[in-house]
């Protein structure tokens, strides 16, 4: 027999430590959640967290938060709970996936810069992160999905003169290529 599920998207935002990712979801287990996708970081020192699960229907949303609450009670999590009630599609993984980097002096708008430049030139921003890096540079990673770009060519043309506008380094490259010559075999 199978258990009504209700579906939520989980927020969490603390000060980072050692294992609370593995408190979070020994939490979230202990109320029979079963997390089927999750995304985490850690920003200048503070944890975060976005969990998208099921629950059982005798699981409230109050009850996720509670329970939330009091793993940590000296140090209590900022928690956002919303109810899904409507599923929507998953979009259609890319099939070519590319990864484009930014880099360049550390300024007042410069991820407003970066992602309007995608904007016009018709690229979904799949994933964004961002690192402040040695001294005045700021670097920037975008996986995104050109399937909606007009042409190759019309990109490339509106990188170099984008770079040459704003003296930033904007580098796109396929993901398979970004990943070969980028991760460490052990």
């Amino acid at each position: 027999m199978t258990v009504p599920q209700k579906k939520y998207i989980i927020s969490v935002m603390a000060p980072d430590r050692i294992g609370i990712i593995h408190d979070i979801t020994r939490t979230i287990a202990d109320m029979e959640g079963n997390l089927t996708d999750i995304r985490q970081q850690v920003l200048q020192g503070y944890f975060s967290m976005i969990l998208y699960g099921s629950f059982p229907d005798t699981v409230s949303p109050e009850t996720i938060g509670r329970q939330l609450l009091a793993v940590d009670p000296d140090n209590p999590f900022e928690i956002s709970i919303k109810p899904v009630t409507e599923t929507l599609p998953a979009p259609d993984a890319p099939a070519d996936s590319y990864v484009l980097t930014a880099r360049g002096a550390d300024r007042i708008g410069f991820v407003a810069l970066v992602s309007g430049f995608c904007v016009e030139h018709d690229i979904n921003i799949l994933d964004l992160s961002t690192t402040p890096g040695t001294g005045e540079t700021y670097t920037m990673m975008l996986l995104v999905d050109l399937s909606r770009c007009s042409t190759f060519e019309k990109l490339r043309a509106g990188l170099k003169q984008f770079n040459q506008q704003h003296d930033l380094s904007l580098l796109l490259q396929h993901q398979d290529i970004f990943k070969a010559t980028n991760e460490i075999q052990l």
